[in-house]
């Protein structure tokens, strides 16, 4: 019985799935060359994104801003002019002025004169039983005068002026008889009135008209400006 025993248990062991799948040739198995080891490549660093290309500029809508225009310079006149005047009695005679006319930038019509005059009244009378005596008064004005063109055609134009400033009157007396006397005084003198002009291109001739008001006392001889003026004359532009 033990020995049917072992019979059974051999073919028990013997046909058991783990005896039937181990390798028969394990213990002459050789040994498996290593393989060698597998070299990676080292991850790169990503490359820097490029930067966006600049979009081209927009034209602008916006308008440049105009320039400025140039500012106007000052602009200068000279004149000269001759004439006479009449004041009452002697008062008459001769009379010259040379005007210098300013008009700075942005006064639009207004400009500055400053005119400097001369007029001359001269008498002579006959002295029974003596002579003659000769009486000359001259008087020179310097005005400050504020002009306005009133009118401004391409061949025609007028101007209106008004001032005042003082004047200078030396009176001299002359005879047969005595000695030269000579006596001085100085006053004032209020100015108006307008003038006539006539462009043509740098040169401007005119005719002047006005009224003059003031006194310079010299005991015994009062020279007067009071009284009508008229000029003739011409101005030129300076460039």
């Amino acid at each position: 019985m033990s020995g049917s025993m072992r019979w059974i248990a051999l073919i028990l062991l013997l046909s058991s799935p783990g005896v039937l799948a181990a390798p028969t040739g394990s213990t002459s198995r050789k040994k498996r060359k290593a393989s060698p080891p597998v070299v990676r490549p080292e991850p790169q660093p990503a490359p820097a994104p490029e930067p966006p290309a600049a979009a081209p500029p927009r034209a602008s809508t916006r308008r440049a801003p105009a320039a400025a225009p140039e500012q106007e310079p000052t602009r200068y006149a000279l004149a000269l002019a001759g004439g006479g005047f009449y004041g009452g009695g002697f008062n008459r005679g001769p009379l010259a002025s040379a005007q210098l006319t300013i008009t700075p930038p942005g006064w639009g019509p207004f400009s500055l004169d400053v005119e400097l005059g001369w007029r001359q009244a001269r008498f002579r009378r006959t002295v029974p039983g003596s002579g003659d005596v000769v009486s000359a008064l001259h008087t020179i004005p310097l005005y400050a005068l504020a002009r306005f063109s009133a009118v401004k055609q391409r061949h025609f134009g007028l101007d209106l002026r008004a001032g005042l400033g003082p004047q200078l009157a030396v009176h001299q007396l002359a005879s047969n008889f005595a000695a030269p006397t000579f006596r001085s005084a100085l006053g004032w003198e209020l100015l108006a009135g307008a003038q006539l002009l006539f462009p043509l291109g740098a040169f401007e001739p005119f005719l002047d008209a006005r009224v003059g008001l003031g006194e310079a006392y010299i005991p015994f001889v009062t020279g007067r400006a009071t009284g009508f003026q008229a000029l003739l004359g011409v101005r030129y532009h300076l460039p």
